[in-house]
């Protein structure tokens, strides 16, 4: 039997790919979806071998980038299959690359504050904020990372990923932090943004409905505020109220935003675009609507997506989204 992925479990991405929203202080609606991952051409990639990774932290984000693809679960199954070592089945993929941090420290004078002038006991009286010796260290973080198909060995993936951390000490009171721990967290960060450039993510979000009033008739702005009001309550009776606006008014850009935002919850993303574009030809700005038009693009893209990977005859395979339109 094929499983379906609802919107609801989605939810259970992990912590690798959720995105939580603050708590939101004006009105909102909620809502949740698949966004796409960064790198094009790749959906449908499901079995990865990590090979060699040279370089001096080569191994460590080896290690790193195969902890964070293996954590990856959309609808409560494994994302990707990493496969380690020798394997009886061919992956469809090769992860490689290289990795080096590389420490160096170069002297320097900095301005600090220091005691120009003291007491007879001893007790500074004067400070004055002058140039002392100091020493500079600087980390400089350097990663490639290629993705080839195994069956042809062609490139599929490439990417560099660059940190760097500086830091200046001036006399014995002040010193370095961990170079360790700065480097780890190098390797972590790369990691993620790989895990990121090759998986999709889900994100759940609170975005602030459009509540201006302004064009509107008395009765029509009395009721749209109404419907605003309920979204801290029930959003889907502020949603009908919407679309019970819009047929008893004028059109108006905060009601067909509004409407918008409604359908795209729904996930009725064609729906939900041509009320953002309605929108857009009305009079008022128009950042927070072309925002919207490329989130629900982007969801668009990650089913797109879903329909490559799972493009297949197997009776087992894992159905797509429900788009609904």
């Amino acid at each position: 039997m094929m499983r379906i992925l609802s919107i609801g479990k989605m939810a259970s991405i992990g912590v690798a790919g959720l995105c939580l929203a603050a708590t939101a202080q004006a009105e909102t609606l909620r809502v949740e979806g698949l966004y796409p991952a960064r790198a094009p051409n790749i959906a449908a990639i499901k079995t990865i071998a990590i090979d060699r990774f040279g370089g001096g932290d080569g191994t460590a984000l080896a290690f790193a980038i195969e902890d964070k693809l293996s954590g990856i679960e959309i609808d409560d199954a494994p994302y990707f299959k990493i496969m380690a070592g020798r394997s009886a089945i061919d992956p469809e993929a090769t992860l490689s690359g290289t990795a080096t941090a590389g420490i160096e420290e170069y002297e320097t004078r900095e301005y600090r504050e220091r005691c120009i002038e003291r007491d007879d006991k001893g007790k500074c009286e004067k400070r004055k904020s002058i140039k002392v010796p100091c020493l500079k260290r600087v980390i400089d973080f350097q990663a490639e990372i290629r993705m080839s198909r195994f069956s042809d060995g062609q490139t599929i993936y490439a990417d560099r990923k660059s940190d760097g951390h500086e830091q200046i000490v001036c006399g014995r009171k002040e010193s370095f932090s961990s170079s360790e721990n700065i480097i780890r967290g190098m390797i972590n960060s790369a990691a993620h943004a790989v895990r990121r450039d090759l998986a999709p993510i889900e994100k759940r979000q609170n975005i602030r409905v459009f509540e201006s009033r302004k064009g509107m008739d008395k009765a029509t702005a009395k009721f749209f505020k109404a419907a605003v009001k309920m979204t801290k309550t029930d959003e889907q009776e502020a949603c009908r109220m919407w679309d019970q606006a819009a047929a008893n008014s004028t059109s108006h850009r905060s009601i067909a935003f509004n409407r918008g935002l409604c359908a795209e919850k729904e996930g009725a993303l064609e729906k939900a675009l041509n009320l953002y574009a309605e929108a857009g030809q009305l009079p008022g700005g128009k950042i927070e609507i072309d925002l919207a038009i490329r989130r629900v693009e982007d969801r668009q893209q990650a089913l797109d997506d879903w329909d490559v990977r799972y493009a297949s005859a197997d009776p087992n395979a894992v159905e797509a989204p429900v788009k609904v339109d």
